[in-house]
């Protein structure tokens, strides 16, 4: 199923369990591991939910991208490599910090 491969592939990606991308979704442990099966299929707005919940586009498995991604991609460009960098590293420890919530929530 392409569906459970990419969310599959997104969740490891951002280096999350089954339940932390639940909590972010508001969804149980056991309804992210059925989609990732392939039991289930999530709806296309729910996929898109979880792999943004992740970190990234939809679009990062697809070949067809959406406007708002080759607007995304001139911006981009535009930048110098350095602000392009900067601009990563924000998101990485945005993303880092997030998890950090997950898992004191986890605990907590």
């Amino acid at each position: 199923m392409i569906s459970a491969d990419l969310l599959r592939e997104a969740r490891r990606r951002a280096g999350l369990t089954q339940a932390e991308l639940g909590l972010l979704v508001g969804k149980p442990q056991s309804v992210v591991s059925r989609w990732e099966r392939g039991e289930v299929d999530p709806s296309l707005e729910t996929l898109r939910r979880l792999i943004r919940a992740c970190g990234l586009e939809l679009t990062f498995g697809l070949a067809n991208f959406d406007d708002s991604y080759d607007a995304y991609i001139r911006d981009s460009l535009r930048l110098s490599p350095a602000a392009r960098v900067d601009r990563a590293v924000r998101k990485a420890r945005s993303y880092r910090a997030m998890r950090a919530r997950l898992v004191t929530a986890r605990r907590g």
